[in-house]
């Protein structure tokens, strides 16, 4: 079933039925390791056509939907309400019932009859829906894996709905209480997201700090919170046991298990949660069984537990930092120190060395200063911070006058996290990307520990992994050769630029009102993963927010590089105009004197006299003609003006420039239909490719020719990023 993280296609059904012939034959053979694989295969296969067929139904209809679920969380804001809704019936569509897919919905409080949704409530409603689809991107979070992830099959605009569950929750009417009692807490977001894992009170701000820290995890129940529950509840109950002279194994597992269940609720049965509270469960009954020893195969069976239920775990990354950090406590445990400070402090240290490599595979971009912080803030969060909400609760359901008082100890030492974060941030700000160079670091570097703590008279297998690290300078050797990578970043455009260590860019994708950012998630982690030692050039072609969102973001991360706008009241009047020389290559600026905004986009053409490559921003007919009148003569590569818009792209235009490849910046079922299909007709004679489509596009160019590469159709990709197709 892990196999499945590669597949570059599903098994198709005539193939499917095949290998469960093949199963049959080898259960009846007894070939149990055959067996057991194929299972594997045909169990994640059947799941994966199951949810594709869901995408493709909402991809084939164009009308509204009637559907009917429950909604499983609400986040909301001064714009919307975003509601993911568990779906029992799309049109005449019903689910399983052990697999129900999602719909992530946003409901406008811009409406008059605007009533807030809330967790717990069955809703029949009319949506407009597009398929779930993601920006497939070379760097950056893995959206497309999280939407298998979280069974998410579209997601879309609610436009009426009734109750037919009008009454919330239990646990939500106690969930709103308790927000109340927190509101005027400084860190009350904080202390909600630890206690139940609601994120209503946690401000924007804060959530971006901690992720920028490396620390937003902490802030997301998981399989860490569940320990730290079955901890503190086994020792109080293990206390008490002893106090009373009560000399059984079973009672403080059972009291543990059965406070694990109740935070499990108090979190919304979060898929996260149930996978560690089956992990915990399994590993207990085994203890109770027999030899500690089973507690490996305890662990093993509630792995085949978690992929029979919920088979798409494995897409998830918490199933693997849980699955992980337990292997690295089960080894410290085998082979630490026997005193039990030393081995608490050996087990953090182990988890904050061994756990940064897999994060940085996992998320792409891990701040330098994570590991150090993570040292610290795992302790203080599992031993003093957790622990103290969890009896919080406990005084908040009894009205104990003591409430407010560990409440302000609480409060108080989230001051004192968040002021610490906020100077690490602003001092500390390098991050470890996914390259080569820094994960064979973060590998070797602890396996010379683990040979020193065992093998110290081998000093010298040491030395030899110490003398491979030089060698990896030769995976960063700078070549003469020049990228271009179109970026998928919706309804926009951002383009990166790299040659000999250099990087431009050139625009920057959108920032939405939910503070979400294309340059802080594609971009900076592109710059990173290339390993890019200068940013020399920002250029902004015009101001509208799709192209210049992120302006001020890469402009306060490369406050060193040079800036150029087009001509557009809302940018500063440092128009891009001339020729210069950058390397190997010659950039020429263009720049059309018809006003401001989309006509006065920086237009910049660049060359190695052998390629070249023109990227045109927003410009509309009038525009070309005057930059053809200006000299702007033959290219190999374009951008299509204004994402393929019918405004531009004239006829004569094309016919002058003649390119060989056009690439439209345009999103997946945009609402404005780009490219316009007439402008497709128009590049008849080119190789086209559309980043909503194809996913972003690379050019890989030397001295003598060029080579495309569209990041969701590579023979590399996976299947669940090939899933939509226009």
């Amino acid at each position: 079933m892990t196999s499945s993280l590669f597949w570059p296609n599903l098994l198709s059904l005539p193939l499917l039925y095949v290998s469960f012939v093949a199963l049959v034959a080898s259960l009846w053979k007894r070939k149990l390791w055959a067996a057991g694989f194929i299972f594997g295969v045909c169990w994640m296969t059947s799941h994966a056509l199951y949810y594709q067929s869901w995408i493709v139904s909402i991809q084939q209809k164009t009308a509204n939907f009637s559907i009917i679920g429950e909604i499983l969380a609400v986040d909301n804001n001064q714009y919307w309400q975003k509601i993911t809704v568990e779906l029992h019936q799309l049109d005449s569509h019903t689910s399983i019932a052990w697999w129900q897919p999602k719909l992530t919905l946003y409901h406008s409080r811009s409406t008059k009859d605007f009533v807030p949704l809330q967790v717990g409530q069955e809703i029949a409603a009319k949506v407009k829906l597009k398929p779930a689809f993601a920006s497939i991107n070379p760097a950056g979070f893995n959206y497309a894996r999280w939407l298998v992830a979280k069974s998410i099959i579209g997601r879309g605009k609610l436009i009426s709905y009734e109750l037919l569950e009008s009454e919330p929750s239990y646990r939500e009417v106690w969930l709103t209480k308790l927000a109340k009692l927190l509101q005027n807490y400084q860190y009350s977001g904080e202390m909600l997201a630890l206690m139940t894992g609601d994120k209503r009170l946690l401000s924007q701000q804060h959530k971006q700090l901690y992720q920028q820290s490396g620390l937003g995890h902490l802030f997301v129940l998981s399989g860490l919170h569940l320990g730290i529950v079955a901890f503190w509840s086994w020792l109080l109950a293990r206390l008490v046991s002893i106090a009373f002279r009560v000399n059984q194994q079973a009672m403080p597992i059972l009291i543990s298990l059965a406070c694990c269940i109740a935070f499990c609720w108090l979190a919304n049965w979060q898929l996260s949660m149930m996978r560690a509270l089956l992990m915990y469960s399994s590993s207990m009954l085994f203890i109770l069984l027999g030899s500690r020893r089973t507690v490996v195969f305890g662990l093993m069976f509630s792995a085949l537990l978690i992929l029979l239920t919920w088979p798409f775990s494995v897409y998830n990354s918490g199933f693997w930092l849980s699955y992980f950090a337990v292997a690295i406590v089960l080894l410290c445990l085998w082979l630490g120190p026997r005193n039990k400070l030393a081995m608490l402090v050996f087990i953090q240290l182990a988890i904050g060395l061994l756990m940064t490599p897999l994060q940085v595979l996992l998320f792409g971009l891990v701040p330098s200063s994570a590991l150090l912080l993570n040292l610290v803030a795992v302790p203080l969060f599992s031993m003093v911070i957790v622990p103290a909400l969890l009896l919080l609760i406990l005084l908040f359901a009894a009205d104990s006058h003591l409430a407010p008082y560990l409440a302000q100890f609480v409060d108080r030492l989230f001051s004192y996290l968040y002021s610490s974060l906020e100077w690490l941030n602003s001092n500390l700000s390098v991050s470890l990307s996914s390259s080569s160079i820094v994960i064979g670091l973060l590998l070797i570097l602890p396996l010379c520990a683990l040979l020193l703590r065992f093998y110290r008279k081998r000093l010298y297998w040491v030395l030899l992994l110490l003398l491979l690290l030089p060698n990896s300078y030769q995976l960063s050797q700078v070549t003469d050769n020049w990228h271009v990578y179109v970026l998928d970043v919706g309804q926009g455009l951002a383009v990166v630029v790299t040659h000999r260590g250099e990087a431009i860019i050139y625009d920057t994708g959108p920032r939405f009102r939910s503070g979400f950012s294309y340059a802080e998630s594609v971009i900076v982690p592109l710059i990173a993963e290339l390993r890019v030692q200068h940013v020399d050039s920002i250029i902004i072609s015009h101001g509208d927010n799709d192209h210049a969102g992120g302006r001020e973001v890469l402009e306060l991360t490369y406050p060193q590089a040079r800036q150029y706008y087009g001509r557009d009241q809302r940018l500063p009047e440092t128009f891009c105009q001339g020729k210069r020389i950058w390397g190997k290559l010659k950039l020429d600026f263009y720049l059309a004197d018809l006003g401001y905004g989309n006509n006065g986009s920086c237009v910049l053409k660049l060359g190695d006299g052998q390629t070249s490559v023109l990227l045109t921003g927003d410009i509309e007919q009038l525009a070309e003609q005057q930059l053809l009148n200006a000299g702007l003569k033959q290219v190999n590569i374009m951008l299509s003006p204004h994402h393929g818009s019918n405004s531009s792209s004239s006829a004569s235009f094309i016919h002058a420039l003649n390119p060989e490849v056009v690439i439209h910046s345009s999103g997946a079922f945009n609402r404005f239909g780009f490219p316009h299909q007439s402008v497709q007709e128009r590049y008849a004679e080119s190789k086209q490719y559309i980043t909503g489509r194809d996913g972003a596009i690379k050019l890989e160019i030397d001295d003598r020719s060029y080579q495309v590469y569209p990041y969701r159709h590579l023979k590399t990709s996976p299947w669940y990023q090939q899933i939509i197709s226009w």
